[in-house]
């Protein structure tokens, strides 16, 4: 027994007809007539009785048309709301990324996307690097905008920009052009992103190359806001190392210095991440394709 029989036997007991029920289901009548014989046989008793003038209901009819009509009720009220359920998952696209291009790119590049699919709900969760990894691996989030190349050969990863991390210091900074010695890098006092970040990992990478680690030079203190670090650069508390993106904005207004550093470079690629073997929605393919697409190319 299963409710498309039930379907059937409530439509011929509403039409009391095996041929009228069959061309309202756009069935053949044999098949109707097959399709409650089935149940007759299921529940081994005669549920129609067939006249002349039409069908009725048996006794043993009147109980299953009752509960019939309640478990297809039933049916089609929780595939109402599984409907709604899930058109409201297949259009949500939870997303994480880390701190620079979560507040400073992103967000433009969400209401761009928003313009041409308004039926899509992004929920952007800002975080460090190995914080945005965590949440893709564990699922908590679909697809993961970070700093570098993950290290996991469970992650596909696409690249979205590269930009370059630069040294950023208060505006009265001493500096002949937009250059800073590597010397004078290491000796200026610093303020870095905390150990998880891309930005502090990035850097740590381009200090390798050159026989250097991050222990080697002057820092002071770590934060873990990017925002926080700018302000207490500009209120002349020591340099730091950002990506260039970070610091648009300050550089056109003149209120950071920003610098390269001689003989140190510091290349950054930001990349978009999500599990090999995970599943995405068609919204999510979209999205991805709007911030990856050499033809779409979105990142504000």
């Amino acid at each position: 027994m299963d409710s498309n029989q039930l379907n059937i036997f409530c439509m011929v007991t509403r039409q009391q007809s095996f041929s009228k029920a069959a061309k309202l289901l756009h069935m053949s009548q044999p098949a109707v007539s097959t399709q409650v014989k089935n149940l007759e046989e299921y529940y081994r008793g005669q549920l129609l009785s067939r006249t002349p003038q039409g069908v009725t209901l048996t006794k043993a009819g009147e109980v299953l048309y009752e509960y019939a009509q309640k478990i297809l009720d039933l049916q089609n009220e929780m595939e109402g709301k599984l409907e709604t359920i899930f058109k409201h998952v297949n259009n949500k696209i939870m997303i994480g990324a880390s701190t620079i291009i979560g507040n400073v790119a992103l967000p433009c590049t969400i209401y761009l996307f928003k313009e041409e699919h308004p039926e899509v709900e992004l929920n952007l969760n800002i975080s460090n690097a190995d914080e945005v990894l965590r949440m893709v691996m564990s699922g908590e989030v679909d697809i993961g905008v970070v700093e570098g190349d993950p290290d996991s050969s469970t992650l596909k990863a696409l690249p979205v920009t590269s930009d370059e991390l630069v040294f950023i210091a208060p505006p009265q900074y001493p500096a002949k052009g937009d250059v800073i010695s590597l010397q004078d890098f290491f000796d200026h006092p610093l303020i870095l992103r905390e150990d998880g970040s891309g930005t502090r990992r990035a850097l740590a990478s381009a200090l390798a190359r050159q026989g250097f680690s991050v222990d080697q030079l002057n820092v002071i203190t770590e934060m873990k806001n990017t925002y926080a670090i700018k302000s207490a650069v500009e209120a002349g508390l020591g340099g730091s190392v950002v990506p260039r993106l970070a610091v648009r904005k300050e550089a056109y207004t003149g209120s950071l210095r920003v610098l390269t550093i001689t003989d140190l470079e510091m290349p950054i690629n930001f990349n978009l991440v999500y599990p090999i073997n995970r599943s995405l929605s068609t919204k999510t393919k979209l999205f991805i394709k709007f911030l990856t697409s050499p033809e779409e190319s979105c990142l504000c």
